[in-house]
């Protein structure tokens, strides 16, 4: 008789176990996203603050270049390439955020990630 009740309660945990584990997988998932999520917004942070401050070095140069009326071969080189380096911090600011929409929209509509 007790060895009946032994049975009959690892049969129990053991079902109960089956019907807790999709719901552990989904609550991991989320929660992978979540991070995958503060991880890109973070960087995407950086990457914005670096393109305002490569946009800020722009200016710059250009106010130099105004300033002395002069077109001097290392002030157009650098703001060449300031300007490359604007634009490929802008580019990636884009992929970043384009990374952030795809994270977002994977996750279900009822679940609230902030």
């Amino acid at each position: 008789m007790d060895c009946g009740r032994l049975v009959f309660a690892v049969i129990g945990f053991s079902a109960s176990f089956f019907l807790f584990v999709p719901s552990l997988r989904r609550w991991q998932r989320l929660q992978i996203g979540a991070e995958k999520l503060r991880l890109v917004s973070d960087a995407l942070n950086r990457a914005e603050e670096r393109v305002t401050r490569f946009q800020e070095r722009h200016d710059q140069i250009l106010g130099q270049i105004c300033a002395f009326y002069l077109t001097n071969q290392d002030l157009e080189e650098a703001l060449a390439g300031a300007r490359r380096s604007m634009e490929e911090a802008l580019e990636f600011a884009g992929k970043l955020r384009k990374m952030q929409i795809r994270i977002l929209s994977s996750f279900p509509d009822e679940v609230d990630v902030f």
